[in-house]
């Protein structure tokens, strides 16, 4: 009697045992009720993301999803019970880099001319007393400076859009501070290097500027006009040389 029951005990382990390691093995294969379908999981990345699903499967319990969204691409594991999203990652990233070869399109800049419209349209009655254009690497616009009879404004503008990128006014009823002949005469010679002849001050639809007459070595005179409040180099013009040297032909030729 003895016998037998330990018999049926050793029956009963090993049916035991198999019950056990079939449920592990095909509990794993058949999915669990709360397991989204691919459907779901699908329609949940979508509703998310607002992409288009290019692949989807299942491994590990997780389902690992191929999304494109606006010409990239991602790719989403997706927990496959609860739908947590347990990572979104760009794999698009170094593709999506310009190669050398592919050099970004030339920027056109505006002429100074359709620049000045801009700036004059902005101060009806204003004078421009200077224009610089600056380049600062990557972008590049224009810095004007524009009197009326009550203000100076300085301006900048976007040399490529024509965008208008700063204004601003102050007030110029206020005595102006004049620069001295010695400063006037340094501005000039950073536009024509040679001897000073002669300066002088003038006032002119109420611009008051010095002009500076200089010598060069090779025997031509530039006039150089210089803002007198703002230091602005309003212009720089050169005497005819041909004239000049026909001029002392003659006076030669008279002796």
């Amino acid at each position: 009697m003895k016998k037998i029951s330990w018999f049926w005990l050793a029956i009963c382990s090993i049916i035991f045992v198999i019950v056990v390691v079939s449920f592990q093995q095909f509990g794993k294969l058949t999915p669990s009720a709360d397991m989204l379908t691919e459907e779901e999981a699908e329609k949940l990345v979508n509703g998310r993301y607002q992409g288009r699903v290019s692949s989807i499967k299942l491994a590990n319990q997780q389902y690992h999803i191929e999304l494109e969204k606006q010409n990239h691409f991602y790719t989403i594991k997706l927990d496959s019970s609860s739908g947590k999203v347990l990572s979104f990652t760009q794999t698009d990233t170094e593709t999506s880099k310009p190669t050398p070869s592919q050099s970004p399109p030339k920027k056109v800049e505006l002429t100074e001319e359709k620049i000045k419209e801009i700036i004059r349209s902005l101060v009806v009655n204003g004078t421009i007393a200077s224009l610089e254009k600056i380049d600062n690497g990557s972008d590049s616009f224009y810095k004007a400076i524009v009197n009326d009879i009550e203000n100076q404004t300085t301006i900048t503008v976007d040399a490529v859009s024509g965008t208008v990128l700063s204004s601003t006014s102050i007030s110029i009823n206020q005595p102006p501070k004049t620069l001295t002949e010695k400063e006037a005469v340094e501005i000039s010679r950073t536009q024509v290097q040679g001897e000073v002849d002669d300066i002088w001050l003038e006032t002119e639809n109420n611009q008051t500027y010095y002009l500076i007459k200089i010598e060069t070595n090779d025997d031509r005179e530039a006039t150089v006009q210089i803002h007198a409040i703002t230091g602005g180099v309003m212009s720089v013009a050169w005497d005819d040389h041909e004239n000049k040297q026909k001029e002392k032909d003659d006076d030669d030729d008279e002796e």
